[in-house]
């Protein structure tokens, strides 16, 4: 009897510990060492608050991620909080199933105070906002900024390009036929024919694929004047100069081989650029140069909550989404990531300071995110990319005229937006 007793008590107490613990569920697509840096994170939110316990599921990559959510959403079957790019957010949001977060924001226990929320970069901020209500926190964000190889610059007395006149002048000086048997060993640059490429052009020409009105509408600006300029400029680097190498794949690996002297590309291929470049040549990067303006152009996903979890929940979970910007930790996850920390704060904490002691460059794409550009928060947006970049590709590649390439994107982005807000 007494036996049973003991053995009774022992499943009651197992019984309440585990009732204690709220479980959130977390989908993700960080694979590889992002996966592990996040793992990490996990375990160490877990093992400081013994009364939640964050389940945090791999899904795959972005694409498998965003079916998943989709399809979990008209099944019923949500996690608490996933990752999100703003254009999945918006649909979810369209849907019904994402949570508002002012209220938790707000909340005087466990809320962030108005310097805490204002100490994240705005445009993060921003991109996480839609009207007044906010929908998402930041997270693994990154920036474009220009890969050089150093060496080459060395060799030819460069510095890098401030503006797009010095970086066609620079191209042209970089661009090499070293053994003279009239075919080009290095090139100026790298072009990308893709619509991440011609954004990046178009945002720092003072232009944008589509520009909001202060009635929150959308104006079809893709096929503007500073559209049409900026990717002639693209192609003229291609064709007319013949500075620039063009490729529709990554670009690390012939910069890596010395093929290129510099492109344009994302903060998070640092891992690649470091190992392609190993022992061939030194590189650094700068800011992107300037144009008519300086609106680098961001990307990277949030962290959305579900309606559909408890209250409980979500209080829960909240307490996680804090932690993960928490200044000490998203310095730890931009050092292991190379992903941005996202508040100002944590550029003046000991470790950020010691990892742009270790080497300057560190510091560049951050000081990029206070001007930082994010693709409109649509529904349709992925589809609007889509469109864009089949545009930029017929252009790069002679199929169409620049100005007809561009006018037929504008109409058909027209037909999408009918799509989103209706005729």
């Amino acid at each position: 009897m007494r036996k049973w007793v003991v053995t009774l008590i022992a499943v009651l107490l197992s019984m309440t510990l585990t009732f204690g613990v709220v479980e959130i569920e977390f989908w993700h697509a960080m694979g590889g060492g992002h996966g592990e840096a996040l793992k990490e994170i996990v375990e160490a939110f877990n093992n400081a608050h013994p009364n939640v316990h964050v389940k945090a599921v791999y899904v795959g990559n972005y694409g498998a991620l965003s079916q998943k959510l989709l399809a979990s959403a008209q099944s019923g079957t949500l996690p608490v909080i996933s990752q999100a790019y703003s254009n999945w957010t918006a649909k979810l949001i369209q849907g019904g199933f994402v949570q508002p977060l002012n209220e938790l924001i707000n909340d005087p226990e466990i809320g962030l105070t108005k310097a805490e929320w204002e100490d994240i970069f705005k445009p993060f901020r921003d991109n996480c906002t839609w009207g007044d209500t906010v929908y998402a926190i930041p997270f693994n964000k990154s920036t474009y900024v220009l890969f050089i190889n150093t060496d080459a610059f060395d060799l030819e007395g460069l510095e890098p390009p401030k503006d797009m006149t010095e970086l066609l002048v620079t191209a042209l000086a970089l661009t090499q036929d070293f053994d003279g048997d009239g075919q080009i060993d290095q090139y100026g640059i790298g072009i990308r024919p893709i619509v991440d490429t011609f954004e990046i052009f178009l945002l720092q020409n003072g232009g944008n694929i589509l520009t909001q009105k202060a009635d929150g509408t959308y104006e079809v600006t893709v096929n503007s004047p500073e559209a049409v300029e900026a990717l002639q400029f693209m192609h003229d680097l291609v064709y007319k100069y013949k500075v620039a190498y063009m490729q529709g794949g990554y670009l690390s690996g012939p910069f890596g081989d010395g093929k290129i002297a510099m492109y344009i590309g994302s903060s998070a291929g640092k891992p690649y650029v470091d190992s392609a470049s190993r022992g061939k040549h030194e590189w650094t990067w700068v800011t992107l140069p300037k144009w008519k303006t300086f609106a680098p152009l961001f990307a990277g996903t949030d962290i959305i909550m579900f309606n559909t979890a408890t209250e409980e929940q979500k209080r829960a979970a909240w307490q996680f989404m804090k932690y993960l910007m928490d200044p000490q930790v998203t310095v730890y996850w931009a050092i292991k990531t190379g992903y941005l920390p996202v508040r100002a704060s944590a550029t003046e904490t000991e470790a950020w300071k010691a990892y742009v002691q270790q080497e300057e460059k560190n510091a560049v794409p951050v000081s990029q995110a206070p001007y930082g550009v994010f693709d409109p928060q649509l529904g349709v947006w992925y589809e609007i990319r889509t469109v864009v970049g089949n545009a930029v590709s017929d252009a790069m590649y002679n199929k169409k005229d620049i100005k007809e390439a561009l006018d037929w994107a504008a109409a058909e982005i027209e037909k999408l937006l009918k799509e989103e807000f209706g005729s």
